[in-house]
């Protein structure tokens, strides 16, 4: 037993001794990537639970940990993102994927000419960050807001590939002068068309709508500021990453409309009316023999409308060191219109750099070279209701073949005179050029030297280098351009701005109590632009199209232009933090512009803040359930100073006519001159409140604001005796006041499944104040420029009304029998079968005096909803977009409703009016009165609609363990955008503007290009 005894305990001890070693050795290896975009993490601090054994990740974010515990269980940490808890039961090495923080207050939020932390913002800004930025491929920039921030609506004015976007930041201030929101890119103020940007360059997006924010920038800053920031070099790694999408579009929602056979029925019963109604007869266009053999016939939006492509492929690189820092792209994006020869494509190259040059001076570089191409199908070159694309497509009979029977295009719409005149549309969109090529550079350096600690002087410079051309080609084979014989245009405008900024700031924590920020500066900025423009008709030939304008035997007059205007600012911003909960903002700005007139140069900004954060009082200790309470005040005047250049000068016009054939040429006083001509201003009043709760799983946003914008450009009369009828003067007001909440929530987060929801909801209300004494104006397109016989125009400006109120005659149905006409005691000559209007001034007959408001083109609501959820690998973002009380002016349904010379019509003309009590709602087939009457409410629609605008799924692709040295991440997604549309409007889509970013011609639906619905499948890695 005493032996056995002595050899047990040696074995034992070597047994104990061995396993202790084994634990000893016990080595765990991993990866730590970003849960937005898989890549690396450096610096993420990794700590075995209950020890001190731990490392850092290197710059590729992997680790090695020597642990002696026997079931480690892992601590993940990383500034910014949320801490995570990893048990390891092998040796397999692990992947964790960090989530971010969903709180944000000691983010740094970009501001007019600084930077400040969330939690000590006193005005209203909204941020969205480059993650927000990437869950929705977009074409241009301005998209990016869409639905995402409280108080900004944006508009899709024209859908064709690289169209307009309109951005109105809390409302429409202005009637004559712009609305659009100031642009400051990389820190260039006036960055004006952001179509040659690249989406996928932007770091964030800030938004600042109050006066506190926007003052800085004075004279610019009434319509509210858009920064956008791009993404700079990061330190301690280097990185390539590669992004690629392709997908196709089609049309979302055409139009239903009569086949051949219908329509030549239509065209009968037209022809067959008019003969029993008048004296001169006329045979009918078409025979029953030839309509028996007529079938669907040829559908020409199908013929117009293709499945589109779209593509996008970037290529980026970043790194650096703590010394230099680089971020170098490239990018193409070519997208196709769903109309055919439409297209639209964009080339940039981004380079930034940030060099430290010493402890005390550094360098900012940013920079862009880009080079877009967009081919338009829609334009209307000879004005009025010809040409047009969508316009003919929908007008053209379908009994009428795209090619004749030796395979030429046919050239317009038959039979004639029974039908609109009209060219074949596929013909015009195939064999018509209209293009526009556009080469920009932006430009930007800024040194800043710390002349002592939290003092520095920055000195900047930049250029805005814009060089648009523009190539119009009718050839004669079409049937626009038969009676010019081809028609050839070339045009070009050169135009560029120079910047000088010179800065000084101050940034100091004198004790935990007080701290302040202080900035000064001095700027100014030159634009300069510059075009011309020539013309022919008659060209002997087709095949060199606008290559050689001296083919043309017909040289239209040439026309060139030159303008400039200056900037000359001073300003200075002062922040005063008390106690980390009393926040003060005072801003200054000074602005000389030469826009301005000899007695006005000088304009003055002022504007003021108070923030009072509540949690950080000592009794909100005691109620856990607040993670951050902030109430928010602010005053300030602003102004707009997009008022055109030379309006306060006498100008002069150009006069030619010939005599005999001699052309003699002449200048005569185009305007009066106006040395009190100024900006418009606007005072802005906010009150916001800011509240977290439950460790920020709710954050909430709420803002009050009241602005008066005064000193209204308008046209005032003026005696006649001064040889003018009227001169521009800043008289008039318009006030917008609303309320804007945004919302966080993190609904879930256990585990592998994570949900969060953004929420925005915005109303404002806009009301004119005063017209220069006058009640009212007729503004916005003209009827009659639509509609040969139609009277007045589409809007009227009237005081207590808002900006984009319809003007027409109320639609009170149809006429059914001889007898409720004679009974009615109207005298206007009108017959069982035509639409009927209110006489509202009782006087028996139906003229511009019956006219009235018959809707609004302002939204009573906007909203927008993104639920992001993710389950391990898998995230699904959900995008839905809401405008509510909007009314479109549906101009398309007048020529698809009725009129004497028929164009095609919609399905709805089947149950139109033919004898009493068929219908109330579509006129007989011949009735005119609609048409040569103006606008009627019946064609004002309610344009409010829910859209599903985006669902992206995106799955991480897990990397195998040999290639995590070289790759660093990779996803694959697919994306549909415009997905669902809820509406009640007839049109393509109740989002449509065919006159732009108008002030006066809004919600219009006339010619428009429609919306697609898309489908695009990507990929993302990282190296």
């Amino acid at each position: 037993m005493r032996t056995s005894t002595l050899l047990l305990v040696p074995l034992v001890t070597l047994g104990a001794l061995t396993a202790q070693a084994q634990t000893q050795s016990r080595q765990l290896t991993g990866r730590v990537v970003s849960a937005t975009d898989r890549t690396g993490l450096p610096g993420v601090t990794v700590i075995v639970k209950g020890t001190t054994e731990g490392a850092s990740t290197n710059s590729d974010g992997t680790f090695v940990v020597n642990t002696t515990v026997e079931n480690p269980v892992l601590v993940f940490s990383y500034v910014g993102f949320q801490s995570q808890e990893v048990p390891v039961t092998g040796s397999a090495p692990v992947t964790v994927q960090l989530a971010e923080q969903t709180t944000t207050l000691n983010d740094v939020v970009v501001v007019g000419y600084g930077t400040q932390r969330k939690r000590d913002i006193t005005g209203s800004v909204a941020s969205i960050s480059a993650e927000q930025i990437a869950e929705t491929p977009i074409t241009r920039p301005e998209q990016i807001l869409q639905g995402r921030v409280s108080g900004v609506q944006v508009t899709q004015t024209n859908a064709e590939p690289g169209g307009g976007v309109s951005i109105r930041i809390r409302g429409t201030n202005s009637i004559n002068s712009g609305n659009q929101p100031l642009f400051v890119v990389d820190g260039f103020p006036g960055a004006g068309d952001l179509n040659s940007i690249n989406p996928s360059d932007i770091e964030s997006v800030e938004v600042l709508k109050d006066a506190s924010a926007t003052a800085i920038y004075g004279s610019r800053g009434a319509n509210g500021v858009v920064i956008i920031t791009t993404k700079k070099g990061t330190a301690g790694q280097n990185t390539v990453n590669f992004e690629s999408y392709t997908g196709i579009s089609k049309v979302r929602n055409p139009y239903e409309l009569l086949n051949a056979r219908e329509f030549a029925t239509y065209l009968n019963d037209v022809q067959t009316l008019n003969n029993q109604e008048n004296t001169a007869q006329r045979a009918l266009p078409y025979t029953p023999e030839q309509i028996a053999t007529l079938g669907e016939g040829t559908d020409w939006q199908k013929e117009i409308f293709r499945t589109a492509r779209v593509g996008n492929y970037q290529l980026g690189f970043n790194g650096g060191t703590t010394d230099t820092r680089y971020n170098l792209s490239f990018n193409y994006f070519d997208q196709e219109g769903i109309i055919i020869n439409s297209g639209f494509q964009r080339g940039t190259v981004r380079l930034n750099l940030d060099r430290k040059v010493s402890n005390k001076i550094s360098v900012n570089f940013t920079s862009q070279l880009a080079r877009t191409q967009q081919q338009r199908a829609n334009v209307n070159t000879n004005g009025g209701s010809q040409g047009g694309t969508v316009l003919d497509a929908l007008r053209f009979n379908p009994a009428v073949p795209v090619r004749d029977a030796n395979g030429n295009y046919t050239l317009d719409n038959q039979p004639q005179p029974y039908v609109e005149i009209g060219g074949n549309p596929v013909a015009y969109a195939e064999q018509v050029t209209n293009e526009q090529t556009t080469l920009r550079g932006l430009l930007n350096v800024a040194g800043i030297y710390e002349i002592i600690p939290g003092l520095k002087l920055r000195i900047a410079g930049g250029t805005d280098l814009y060089n648009n051309q523009v190539n119009q080609y009718i050839p004669s084979t079409v049937f626009q351009g038969q009676n010019t014989n081809g028609f050839a245009f070339k045009g070009s405008a050169n135009n560029y701005s120079w910047l000088n900024e010179n800065t000084l700031t101050y940034d100091r924590q004198f004790n935990p109590n007080n701290a302040l920020n202080v900035v000064g500066g001095l700027t100014f900025q030159k634009f300069n632009n510059e075009g011309f423009s020539s013309a022919v008709t008659n060209l002997f030939t087709d095949a060199l199209g606008v290559d050689d304008l001296g083919i043309g035997a017909n040289l239209l007059t040439p026309s060139s232009n030159r303008s400039a205007n200056t900037l000359t600012s001073y300003f200075g911003r002062l922040n005063y933090r008390l106690f980390e909960k009393y926040l003060f903002t005072f801003t200054m700005r000074a602005d000389a512009s030469s826009r301005f007139g000899a007695n006005n140069k000088w304009g003055y900004f002022p504007s003021a803040a108070v923030a009072y954060r509540i949690i950080d009082e000592r009794f909100m200790k005691e109620l856990p359930v607040f993670s951050d309470l902030k109430v928010r005040a602010s005053y300030g005047v602003t102004g707009n100073q997009e008022i055109g250049s030379y309006q306060s000068l006498a100008r002069y016009g150009l006069n030619a006519y010939t005599a005999g054939s001699t052309r003699l040429v002449g200048l005569a006083a185009s305007n009066l001159f106006n040395p009190d001509f100024s900006w418009e201003s606007t005072a802005t009043t906010n009150v916001g409140l800011d509240v977290a709760i439950l460790k920020n799983r709710l954050a909430l946003t709420m803002d009050y604001y009241y602005k008066k914008t005064t000193d209204l450009l308008l046209q005032v009369s003026v005696p006649p005796t001064t040889g003018f009828s009227s001169i521009l003067q800043n008289a008039g007001s318009v006030q917008n006041k609303g309320f804007e909440l945004g919302l966080n929530t993190v609904n879930v987060d256990a585990g592998k499944f994570g949900w969060n929801t953004n929420l925005n909801f915005s109303l404002n209300r806009n009301k004119i104040l005063d017209l220069a004494g006058e009640y009212q104006r007729f503004v916005g397109e003209s009827s009659s420029s639509v509609f040969p016989g139609a009277t007045g125009n589409t809007g009227v400006l009237r005081v207590g009304e808002p900006i984009g109120a319809f003007y027409g005659y109320q639609f009170l149905g149809i006429w059914q029998t001889q007898q409720e006409i004679d009974a009615s005691g109207i005298t206007t000559n009108v017959r069982p079968g035509d639409p009927r209007y209110a006489d509202l001034n009782g006087d028996n007959k139906i003229d511009g005096n019956d006219r009235q408001i018959v809707g609004q083109a302002q939204p009573k609501f906007i909203y927008g909803v993104t639920n992001n959820l993710s389950y391990g690998p898998l995230t699904l973002t959900l995008f839905i977009q809401g405008v509510e009380g909007a009314d479109v002016l549906n101009l398309n349904r007048y020529e698809l409703e009725s009129g004497f010379v028929a164009p095609n019509k919609v399905k709805a003309v089947l149950d139109r009016w033919t004898g009493p009590g068929t219908s109330n709602t579509i006129p007989k087939a011949n009735s005119v009165l609609r048409r040569n009457t103006g606008i009627t409410s019946d064609v004002v629609e309610d344009g409010s609609f829910v859209r599903l605008k985006t669902v992206t799924l995106a799955y991480t692709v897990p990397v195998p363990v040999r290639f995590q040295n070289s790759v660093k991440g990779a996803s694959v997604y697919v994306t549909a955008q415009n997905l669902v549309t809820i509406t009640k409007y007839s049109g393509f889509d109740p989002e449509v503007n065919s006159f732009g970013a108008s002030n006066l011609s809004l919600n219009t639906d006339y010619n428009s290009f429609p919306t697609s619905r898309m489908f695009i499948a990507g990929v993302r890695i990282g190296f």
